[in-house]
């Protein structure tokens, strides 16, 4: 049997064999293997997972931290925790959420699971 190809080597035929047919190919894989891992992640997401917000629009939303409090289909409520309350409340390029100053936890809602990731 043969053995895999290490990361090493497929870094290597990217950089110095690759033609642009090779890269096309080798991005649409990615997208791929991206979609499959992300459709692993959000199955195994459930109510009171602790979960850190990535990869979402908009951006100042991006590694805020909670728990997950309810999941409705593809999107989850997620409870923020007292540093991510504070920050979003601080947020200048907030206008979406109002945060009143004296909670200590935000129920952010419609949050696509894909962009929960586990921690």
């Amino acid at each position: 049997m043969p053995t895999p190809p290490t990361l090493a080597v497929a870094t290597d035929f990217i950089l110095s064999h690759a033609t642009e047919q090779d890269l096309t190919h080798i991005t649409e894989t990615v997208k791929q293997r991206r979609a499959a891992l992300a459709a692993i992640r959000t199955a195994s997401l459930t109510t009171g997972t602790l979960v850190r917000i990535a990869n979402i629009k908009p951006r100042y939303l991006d590694g805020l931290t909670g728990t997950i409090g309810r999941i409705d289909g593809t999107h989850a409520m997620v409870i923020l925790d007292a540093g991510s309350t504070d920050r979003l409340r601080s947020t200048p390029s907030n206008r979406r959420f109002v945060v009143p100053f004296k909670e200590t936890t935000y129920d952010l809602d419609g949050v696509p699971l894909s962009c929960c990731v586990p921690t």
